[in-house]
């Protein structure tokens, strides 16, 4: 498996996964909700009483809560989004949202339960209610990444806008496919593709 693919079985469910390390005595308010989104859906994850699809419908819950899919689909297409009626813009979001479930919510499972997660000290604050915090993933298989998840503040929540691994960002990566498929089969026609999840995993 490719880098983006096996930290991204870990890094969606990772914002809601306990920390193995104490947390220091100050945080960037980031950080501390990002560390108290953690524990409820690992919980879910061990939760044995619990079948699969349970398990995935219960995780989509928090991360419905802490991802806004809206953003992440629009910085994933770029300036072709303006180009998007409003009903292209929602039928696009919708797709775009079951298609990340769809591709890694399953794997997400299973790598949140065997993978290791520790969170970094640092964290970038670019103001206007933007930060970056990180987190060190070394999987089962013993890679190790380093994934900076960018929030922005809305009323009291920051919410999840873009994952960096290691430096590449997962809507920059994304953005090459839907330029590619724009061109190639036009608004509606790149609409349909994401719907029947023909689009590859980043990598």
């Amino acid at each position: 498996m490719n880098r983006w693919f096996n930290v991204l079985m870990v890094a969606p469910v990772a914002v809601v996964a306990p920390f193995s390390v104490a947390a220091p005595a100050t945080q960037h308010p980031a950080q501390v909700q990002f560390k108290q989104n953690m524990d409820a859906v690992l919980a879910v994850a061990r939760n044995k009483q619990l079948n699969d699809a349970q398990k995935i419908q219960r995780i989509e819950r928090y991360a419905d809560q802490y991802l806004d899919y809206e953003r992440i689909a629009a910085l994933a297409v770029g300036l072709p989004w303006r180009q998007f009626t409003p009903k292209q813009k929602t039928d696009f979001i919708a797709a775009f949202k079951s298609m990340m479930i769809g591709m890694y919510s399953r794997s997400a499972l299973m790598g949140a339960v065997d993978a290791n997660v520790e969170m970094l000290p640092k964290v970038l604050d670019s103001g206007n209610n933007r930060a970056e915090v990180f987190t060190e993933i070394r999987t089962a298989r013993g890679n190790k990444y380093e994934v900076g998840y960018r929030l922005y503040k809305v009323g009291g929540v920051y919410k999840i806008y873009d994952i960096r691994v290691d430096g590449s960002s997962m809507v920059t990566v994304y953005r090459n496919q839907f330029n590619d498929l724009i061109k190639q089969k036009g608004i509606d026609g790149t609409i349909a593709t994401v719907n029947a999840r023909g689009l590859k995993k980043v990598n």
